[in-house]
């Protein structure tokens, strides 16, 4: 099986599947098509779901002897930019060390996906197994969103549960932070700046923004925190304004990103968004505020009732439950009522330029899975 998940990896790192809309890549067409045709070559039905231009899902089945308790699993096939490394494409083993652009996240878990499937594939599951791969996991996650809307309406009976294969640190992910991008956009008036009294500045009234920002973050740091996720946060994200030192600037813009946690109301975030819109504006001087929210995406948190904990914990006895910091498309199966949690290998180095991944680590997550299907 070492030899196997190695060579699955190299041809799935082999294949630039930069994600296009984060740094001009090709897209996950090219991976998506490699992944489709090997799985149909192993005798499983497998289609491709066009997400955009040059941009794919593909979906697998590998049927079980019974249609009920189905079981999905999930990687997703873009990568983030190569800038900085010198041969992204080309995967490099260091002892037990995996190094490639995507190799821990997640194109590691994708191959372990692949070699699962070759075993389905002379040995069928006791029931069915969904291999699904998304597209723009890095970004939108447009791919997750087609898969949720389009495809899982259409397995009667439902999924029972749904493993993500994110890199976990082969800890059992049963909870995640979600997050808002908000913004509020201010206007003045330019002029010379010898000449005050014809402008209206629109950077300064910032300051109350800022300060109502860093109330909300103390604040968030008071609160409870959640036993495996800690406190919701704040954070500044990008200011820009202005045109030039001698102008009085007619513009400013200040965006913000909130971390949440399950159980805080949506609509109590966005009048965070309010609160510090209107901070701004009560501020005397003429200018005008809008505020916006961006785009937002929810926490989540799994059932804890939910069979496939247990069933991950048989299989790898002592695995920690975590709650995870980051956002993951596990959350949009999960809201659309398919119970799901993260499992998967140990590495380092998402979005880095060393990034490497353990190959010991990948076949664990490979027996896991196996024994979690198997029974």
């Amino acid at each position: 099986m070492e030899k196997r998940i190695t060579h699955l990896l190299g041809e799935v790192v082999a294949i630039n599947s930069i994600n296009p809309t984060l740094a001009g890549g090709p897209g996950e067409a090219g991976i998506a098509n490699f992944i489709c045709q090997h799985l149909r070559r192993l005798g499983l039905d497998a289609e491709l779901y066009s997400v955009a231009a040059a941009r794919a899902n593909v979906v697998a089945v590998a049927r079980g002897k019974d249609r009920r308790g189905s079981l999905v699993l999930n990687g997703h096939i873009d990568t983030v930019g190569v800038d900085g490394m010198p041969d992204p494409f080309t995967l490099r083993r260091e002892g037990d060390r995996l190094y490639g652009r995507g190799a821990y996240d997640m194109k590691g878990s994708v191959a372990v996906m692949l070699a699962l499937a070759e075993s389905f594939a002379n040995h069928p599951p006791a029931a069915d197994v969904w291999l699904t791969f998304s597209a723009d996991e890095e970004d939108r996650s447009l791919g997750t969103e087609q898969l949720v809307r389009d495809w899982l309406p259409t397995v009667q009976p439902a999924p029972a549960a749904a493993v993500f294969l994110e890199p976990t640190e082969e800890a059992i992910g049963v909870s995640h932070k979600g997050f808002s991008w908000f913004e509020i956009e201010v206007l003045g008036q330019a002029a010379h700046g010898s000449r005050p009294a014809e402008g209206i500045d629109a950077i300064l009234p910032l300051r109350e923004a800022l300060s109502e920002l860093d109330h909300i973050r103390s604040r968030l740091s008071e609160r409870p925190p959640d036993p495996r996720l800690g406190h919701g946060s704040l954070h500044g994200g990008r200011i820009e304004g202005g045109t030039a030192l001698s102008v009085i600037p007619a513009w400013a813009l200040l965006q913000w990103e909130r971390r949440t946690l399950p159980g805080e109301v949506s609509q109590d975030v966005d009048r965070e968004l309010d609160r510090v819109a209107a901070a701004v504006q009560r501020l005397p001087g003429g200018h005008r505020v809008t505020g916006r929210k961006i785009f937002s995406r929810p926490p989540y948190q799994a059932p804890a009732e939910t069979e496939i904990i247990a069933r991950l914990h048989r299989a790898l006895p002592g695995a920690p439950l975590a709650g995870l910091s980051f956002w993951a498309d596990s959350a949009l199966m999960g809201l659309a009522g398919v119970p799901s949690v993260l499992f998967g290998p140990v590495g380092h180095g998402a979005h880095a330029v060393d990034e490497w991944v353990s190959l010991k680590s990948l076949i664990t997550v490979y027996e896991v899975l196996r024994k979690v299907v198997t029974g």
